[in-house]
């Protein structure tokens, strides 16, 4: 149920705005050659993010971060591949009891992006397409009253390093500032325990400028 209310509150959001500015544009999908370049620029923001699977009812959201180089490849005025490299941090805690996993991935997203021109400094834009990672770092603590544990997370028999999936968002850019935000479905079990099912969700937004 979380996963479609962010979906479409993304959506949402994407149409609306597009909607308002329709009668002002003589085409909702521009098949012209694109007049742009390449264009290169910063992400910085923040992650929801938790898990999906076996551990559901076990553990919550916890906040992280991402920060990141985007690229813009024109192909036609309405559409763009989107892609980048970002290190973006995810995880999850325990949901009543103290356990907290943070861990760091290298991120390469591939998203198809319509784009919608309110004016010249004004553009739209929605993403949908994979990602894929790699994990770099990171800790799964466990304390109670008896034991406190501590091992990396990628190391230890408890996740693999690969993951895989799929991204849907929505932007804005004015003039070359950038704000918007995404949600990430993993497709891969990250798992590396027997019989247990561990896949990524995560809810992100960030802040951009574009060179």
């Amino acid at each position: 149920m979380k996963k479609l209310f962010i979906i479409a509150a993304c959506a949402v959001l994407s149409l609306t705005a597009s909607a308002q500015n329709s009668a002002s544009s003589s085409s909702f999908f521009s098949t012209e050659k694109a007049d742009k370049p390449i264009t290169f620029g910063v992400r910085i923001g923040g992650n929801l993010s938790t898990i999906t699977g076996d551990m559901d009812d076990a553990v919550k959201s916890r906040f992280g971060f991402n920060v990141g180089v985007n690229v813009d490849i024109p192909l036609l005025q309405s559409l763009y591949v989107q892609t980048g490299l970002y290190a973006t941090q995810k995880g999850f805690k325990g949901d009543g009891y103290e356990m907290k996993a943070n861990p760091l991935y290298l991120e390469i997203p591939v998203l198809a992006s319509y784009r919608y021109n309110f004016s010249e400094a004004t553009q739209l834009q929605v993403n949908f397409g994979p990602y894929l990672a790699y994990g770099i770092s990171g800790k799964l603590k466990t304390e109670d009253e008896d034991e406190k544990l501590d091992v990396d997370f990628f190391d230890d028999n408890v996740a693999k390093k690969f993951d895989a999936g799929l991204q849907i968002g929505a932007g804005v850019t004015v003039s070359k500032f950038y704000i918007g935000c995404a949600y990430q479905f993993g497709l891969t079990n990250i798992s590396d325990m027997d019989g247990v099912d561990m896949k990524n969700s995560n809810f992100m937004f960030n802040v951009g400028y574009n060179f």
